[in-house]
């Protein structure tokens, strides 16, 4: 009873998460996405293109809800494309990455499909690197923590009046250890030229899914 209330409320939100399409034979491999302290256990990731300070930053913040642990022990989802992290490597504001936007890959799911894998799960008001960014697990109240307004914006700089918005729009959907590659409905790519190879590597792994050139999610 209670699983159908959230189904009504939350319906199908989309959640995305981007990675280089190096990293992608690996994912598709092991069929599951899995959380950056996972990776690191195992010597990181095959091409790194967040930023490292604030993955560091992750690492030391306290997720405040059952199952604990930090943002770095889930794997992350924003509720938006576009992030403000996607626009920093945009610009090539990440020191130690230099390949820019166009061979990252989104893997999108929904808030519905990531629940149902069973796997624990928080969701964020905000970019989980930040000190006053608040943890719930309630679906039910997701309509009034995320600040739905700045997710959908176009524009979402920090402003004279708000110097907050970058914050939320940055709030994530974190779900913990792992997620299996079978709840996720779309890959979307940047151009025709990289839907190529994502096809290929798709294919070969066995795996359905669709591709989809997806110019306006990127900047």
């Amino acid at each position: 009873m209670v699983y159908s209330l959230v189904v009504t409320l939350v319906g199908d939100r989309n959640l995305f998460h981007f990675t280089h399409l190096d990293n992608l034979p690996h994912i598709l491999a092991e069929k599951r996405l899995v959380a950056d302290s996972v990776m690191q256990g195992r010597g990181g990731v095959p091409m790194e293109c967040g930023d490292r300070s604030i993955k560091s930053e992750r690492r030391t913040r306290h997720i405040t809800l059952p199952p604990y642990g930090c943002p770095a022990d889930y794997v992350p989802f924003y509720f938006a494309p576009r992030s403000p992290m996607l626009y920093v490597i945009s610009k090539g504001g990440v020191p130690t990455y230099s390949d820019g936007q166009n061979p990252l890959v989104y893997l999108v799911t929904s808030v519905d499909d990531a629940v149902s894998t069973g796997q624990p799960y928080v969701y964020s008001d905000g970019n989980c690197a930040a000190a006053i960014t608040r943890h719930y697990t309630d679906l039910r109240s997701m309509d009034e923590v995320v600040d739905w307004d700045v997710i959908k914006a176009t524009y979402w700089a920090n402003t004279s009046d708000d110097g907050d918005r970058m914050r939320r729009r940055a709030a994530e959907f974190l779900v913990h250890e792992h997620l299996p590659i079978s709840a996720i409905h779309t890959v979307a790519v940047y151009d025709h030229e990289h839907a190529q190879p994502v096809t290929h590597l798709l294919r070969g792994a066995g795996i359905e899914l669709p591709v989809t050139v997806r110019r306006g999610w990127y900047y």
